[in-house]
């Protein structure tokens, strides 16, 4: 669907935050009917409120009578298929869309998306950078952090999709890259099969080039099974120039480079040596993604709060091979299998693993054989007192929590604050 399809229709906005507020914002400059509704009257809301004001009525936990007559849906990637609202649209036979679809729908040419379990975000940071290099006039948005629809008009688009986002589009923009796959957000999405085709959904749709990493044997034969026609494209080659002059740490970003540099070729751009590696040696790593954070003590502390899934915490361990660790993990029990961090754990100790609320209990019961000491504890300042206690001079704390942040913090930036407090706090 376009935009241009929106005039003129009633519509109502599903979801108060970020992308509903952009979505909605532009609608009432435009001088649409539009209305929102959420299911909280949350932080999110009151945001809403502040910026919109009386331009935009917000319903709170509406009836299913107060989202009739509306022409069309504008669904946010916070509000899930199975909730109660977006049930209740259905049921009133509300067509569907999303701001991604919407976005799609006036700018796939122009459109290098990114998505993928984990390295999503470097991704299309790394493919935005590159392109700058190279002197495109790129823009940057998406699950990043800057909505769709607020980017400027530019010469190419890199956007990384969540997905929630990608499972809503009916147009595949033209460069998609894929970076890593494994279970997650399986609250959202029903089960590990539905998770994974809301991912390559964003492949299904008239892709010009589909690239993905030929590293990860589970996202490759999931490509092969649920993109039967598509012509998909494996990546895994990075010059040596460009992984040497690369600030980031682990195999995944290697993987996540190689990805990078292909995306942008595929996009048109001629690649120059020279250019990829002065791009490189200013690239810093994304906040909350191994970002380390010095401290008087000598122990560095590692703050990678973006971590929501054992593959991603095993992902950090593998990128600070050969360090003398100490693992804090837990947050938002969602019900996931730890066992494969157990495995991992099992064949490659650390010094402790810390054990946070809420989920903590039940992940260190997971590694109960695997020998390692585990510590629970009742708060992050709890956990980073144990930590200094545990940790061998020199050695690494690592905040790779293997699970949301939600229900203790308001998301994974607030959980990495809430970590930087209680390293100042428990500093000698």
């Amino acid at each position: 669907m376009r935009w241009s399809e929106l005039a003129g229709r009633r519509v109502l906005v599903l979801g108060a935050g970020r992308e509903g507020r952009a979505v909605a914002a532009r609608l009432a400059a435009e001088g649409e009917d539009v209305r929102a509704v959420d299911e909280l009257d949350g932080e999110a809301a009151a945001q809403f409120r502040a910026e919109l004001g009386e331009r935009v009525p917000l319903l709170v936990a509406p009836g299913v009578d107060e989202l009739r007559g509306a022409d069309v849906a504008i669904a946010s990637p916070g509000i899930p298929p199975h909730s109660a609202l977006r049930r209740a649209v259905a049921e009133l036979g509300i067509p569907e869309t999303s701001e991604t679809d919407l976005w799609l729908g006036d700018h796939a040419a122009e459109t290098t998306a990114v998505t993928g379990s984990k390295g999503k975000s470097t991704t299309a940071a790394l493919i935005h950078a590159l392109s700058l290099a190279h002197g495109v006039d790129a823009q940057l948005g998406g699950n990043i952090g800057v909505p769709l629809l607020t980017l400027p008009a530019a010469e190419r688009y890199v956007a990384e999709l969540s997905s929630y986002q990608a499972s809503s589009v009916t147009a595949s923009p033209d460069v998609v890259a894929l970076t890593a796959l494994f279970p997650e957000h399986l609250d959202w999405h029903g089960d590990e099969e539905a998770y994974y085709a809301a991912k390559l959904n964003l492949a299904a749709h008239g892709a010009r080039r589909v690239l993905y990493n030929a590293a990860d044997p589970r996202l490759a034969a999931t490509v092969a099974r649920l993109l039967p026609d598509v012509d998909a494209e494996p990546v895994g080659r990075i010059p040596p120039a460009a992984l040497e002059a690369s600030p980031l740490l682990g195999r995944h970003n290697e993987a996540n480079l190689a990805i990078a540099l292909a995306a942008v070729e595929a996009a048109g751009t001629t690649l120059d040596e020279a250019r990829v590696v002065e791009a490189l040696a200013a690239f810093r790593p994304l906040q909350h993604r191994l970002e380390p954070i010095e401290d008087p003590s000598g122990l560095v502390f590692v703050d990678d709060s973006l971590s929501t899934s054992p593959y991603a915490a095993i992902a950090a361990l593998e990128a600070l091979e050969g360090r003398e660790i100490v693992l804090v993990v837990g947050g938002q029990d969602r019900g996931v299998d730890y066992a494969p961090l157990a495995e991992h754990l099992a064949a490659h100790p650390v010094d402790a693993v810390i054990g946070l609320p809420d989920s903590g209990p039940r992940i260190l019961a997971a590694l109960s054989e695997t020998g390692v000491l585990t510590v629970p504890v009742d708060g992050m300042e709890a956990a980073v007192r144990s930590a200094r206690r545990l940790a061998a001079p020199g050695g690494t704390v690592l905040l790779s929590p293997a699970a949301p942040s939600y229900g203790r913090y308001r998301d994974y930036a607030d959980r990495a604050a809430d970590f930087r407090r209680a390293i100042s706090a428990t500093a000698d």
